[in-house]
């Protein structure tokens, strides 16, 4: 009896359909020993100004027969960000012999363990064959052949930033699929990451633009220091009592606009000073009162209760920017040489200098 090509290649797919989704399926290929696939991720520039598309263009290379993939793709979210659809346009063998597919949507679900997830963001890349005249759409090309493309946004507030677009080697959710004989959907057998060798290429690409900075302002007289390892803010005079007085010892440059996050209890040590663009804050430092504690902008009796607290051991204070700012003899923690310095400073004998406190 004669089978049509028709019902051939419905039979085809369906038993496809069974190789690529039922693991536990038996495989009746043979794995050569020496499978390797090499994805390799590029940009269209090295190069961006800020809020530019970036055309991504990922390339695969094989030497054995690969009938889907699934990879996630990985992007620093400080620098990059999806538009609200993403559109994947699959090239050569994806267009031709199989769905290209991802998530639409950016998700931190596919991130693995080791990368935080706030630090990134993350799109699930899929390929699945299709069978066509009788054969099962494969992915056999050693020297590489560019498999989809899709676009990035890179961020206002990214200007000087390099980001990375990735596909981490510490991801499981590669099929690990390959057929031996395309004709023939019986051939499918499995690999796993000590039998088939990946490896993926990364790509980067920076940022460029007028970077913005806080600097003392130098049309009063008393600017502030500013330590630009450790992000923070020294120098003011007690007392402060909103955005407009510390725009008196800052300034920013370019197009930043500083806005300030007070503490509970008003614009003293806590305090964060932020530079933003278009609302998007590029970078944050902040703000010290030598002696504050409780984030007041006063150095009184209401900051001994916490002294005394850390001195008895009572409590333990692990905050680095109230050690920071109650670390008075600049031994690194706040304790019991500091208390004297605090009485007298409560009993109005002694002023801590805020510019050279130590």
């Amino acid at each position: 009896m004669k089978i049509s090509k028709r019902i051939l290649a419905i039979l085809l797919a369906v038993t496809l359909a069974c190789s690529l989704f039922a693991i536990s399926a038996s495989a009746a290929g043979t794995p050569t020993g020496t499978e390797a696939m090499t994805v390799t991720i590029t940009t269209d520039n090295e190069t961006y100004e800020a809020e530019s598309a970036v055309q991504v263009r990922v390339t695969i290379a094989s030497n054995y027969n690969v009938p889907s993939f699934r990879f996630p793709i990985m992007f620093d979210s400080s620098v990059y960000e999806l538009p609200t659809i993403i559109g994947l346009v699959g090239q050569n063998t994806c267009a031709t012999s199989g769905t290209l597919n991802s998530n639409t949507i950016d998700t931190a679900q596919f991130i693995p363990e080791a990368y935080d997830p706030s630090a990134f963001g993350c799109i699930l890349v899929q390929w699945t064959a299709s069978v066509s005249n009788g054969e099962v759409g494969h992915i056999n090309n050693e020297a590489g052949e560019l498999a989809f493309t899709f676009e990035l946004k890179t961020k206002s507030s990214a200007v000087g930033k390099t980001g990375t677009i990735f596909i981490p080697e510490e991801s499981d959710l590669f099929y690990y699929q390959a057929i031996e004989n395309p004709a023939d959907a019986t051939t499918f057998y499995y690999l796993d990451s000590t039998t088939c060798a990946m490896t993926f290429v990364p790509a980067n690409a920076m940022v460029v633009g007028e970077q913005v900075s806080l600097v003392p302002n130098e049309d009063y007289g008393t600017p502030a220091i500013i330590d630009e390892e450790n992000r923070r803010i020294y120098g003011f005079g007690l007392g402060l009592s909103g955005p407009s007085e510390i725009k008196e010892y800052v300034k920013a440059t370019g197009d930043a606009v500083i806005r300030t996050t007070p503490t509970d209890l008003g614009f003293g040590t806590g305090t964060v000073i932020s530079l933003n663009i278009d609302a998007v804050p590029v970078k944050s430092y902040t703000l010290i009162i030598f002696g504050d504690i409780n984030g007041d902008a006063y150095t009184d009796g209401y900051d001994l209760p916490f002294v005394v607290s850390y001195v008895s051991a009572s409590e333990v204070c692990t905050d680095p920017t109230i050690i920071y700012a109650g670390d008075l003899t600049n031994d690194g923690m706040v304790d019991g040489l500091d208390f004297p310095i605090y009485l007298s400073v409560v009993g109005a004998s002694t002023v801590i200098d805020q510019r050279n406190p130590y």
